[in-house]
């Protein structure tokens, strides 16, 4: 997927989450946009998705305040890879790929981030984000992945 930067808001942190399920059968946007939906909210909260097969799907439109990281939504993107524990080889690679897109998009000025670095009753997204984007301290990422 080609990402676009949002042309009426301003971006400047994205937030990394997973679904918190494990089960094949939600693993789809619409399953999660129904979760969502059930508690009132307008849409999906996450801008994109990416589930077991490596595919990054969008889920709210990217030019909308994501719903995700209460009190931190303002100027952030929102990805959630389905899954809890058993996350897939292609899915680590399509977020890996998308968010060094996204990171050329804003000439590496923007940061990355992990649901539970601002929520501390979460440990959302779950695996070592960190590791798999090279994020310094900051959240900034310090290389590329090749592909071999």
């Amino acid at each position: 997927m080609i990402f676009e930067k949002p042309r009426r808001r301003t971006v400047h942190r994205v937030f990394i989450h997973c679904s918190a399920s494990d089960a094949k059968n939600r693993d789809s946007v619409a399953t999660i946009r129904g979760w969502h939906k059930q508690q009132g909210w307008a849409d999906i909260g996450y801008h994109f998705v990416i589930t077991r097969d490596g595919v990054v799907h969008v889920g709210r439109p990217i030019e909308h305040k994501p719903a995700a990281q209460k009190g931190n939504n303002k100027g952030t993107i929102a990805i959630c890879l389905t899954g809890l524990k058993k996350f897939t080889t292609e899915q680590v690679l399509a977020l890996a790929d998308f968010c060094m897109a996204i990171d050329d998009a804003y000439e590496h000025e923007i940061t990355f981030h992990g649901h539970c670095e601002v929520n501390p009753m979460k440990t959302c997204p779950v695996f070592d984000y960190r590791e798999v984007l090279r994020l310094d301290p900051a959240g900034q990422m310090t290389r590329h992945i090749k592909k071999g």
